[in-house]
């Protein structure tokens, strides 16, 4: 495989751009529509190729500075190179067109979307155990731990709360085996919940104690969201 100039027709779901290489299909990340790049082929299947984007030759003028310094290196996000009302109105076309080529129906002629603030508006965050105490999000395609301070996507109470969690890491009492973890925040509580464990291993229920007492509203259970 050989590198190659690629013209960016649109995004496509899962977030990649999409051009075409000698007839085949040629997906790319963190590129935006218009854009023409030099692609390096990163793997090829039968009629499509994945790639990364080596150079750009000409760049959308709508291409903003990525606001997050984890951008391109965690797997979370894909747009935000983009203003944001321009990924919401991509985001329905990428709909319409789920709908039309996977479920075989024609999309309405207006899609309806419904958006919010841009920034500090999830309320769940998944993140990840690292060696040497690293903690935050997995990169795109692997299994690497990309450490995180701070994500900007999620709600002042998580990233609180992920401050104070990677402190305790390094207490003694930190239990070592854990692998993934969920916060979870109503705006006034955050609710701890662990999602895996080195060999399946069991959290005693004094973990989620101790944390309570480092974590103000930090609990194990349930939440109440005001409607």
């Amino acid at each position: 495989m050989r590198m190659a100039e690629v013209k960016i027709e649109k995004w496509v779901y899962g977030g990649a751009g999409l051009g075409r290489t000698e007839g085949q299909v040629t997906l790319v990340p963190f590129v935006m529509p218009g854009e023409q790049v030099r692609v390096e082929p990163v793997k090829q299947k039968t009629g499509m190729v994945e790639g990364r984007a080596a150079e750009w030759i000409e760049r959308s003028e709508a291409r903003i500075e990525p606001a997050c310094a984890y951008f391109e290196k965690c797997g979370g996000c894909h747009y935000q190179m983009a203003p944001y009302e321009m990924q919401v109105a991509q985001k329905a076309e990428i709909l319409r067109e789920v709908l039309r080529r996977v479920g075989k129906i024609d999309a309405p002629e207006k899609i309806d979307t419904i958006s919010a603030e841009p920034w500090g508006y999830r309320n769940r965050s998944q993140f990840h155990f690292g060696p040497q105490h690293t903690l935050g999000f997995k990169a795109a395609g692997s299994d690497r731990v990309v450490d995180v301070d701070k994500c900007p996507i999620s709600a002042p109470p998580i990233n609180e709360a992920l401050k104070k969690l990677r402190g305790l890491r390094r207490d003694k009492h930190f239990p070592r085996f854990l692998k993934e973890i969920e916060l979870f925040t109503n705006g006034e509580q955050t609710m701890v919940n662990v999602l895996s464990t080195e060999g399946s291993r069991g959290v005693a229920k004094g973990f989620f104690e101790w944390l309570g007492q480092h974590i103000p509203g930090a609990s194990e259970g349930s939440l109440e969201y005001a409607v």
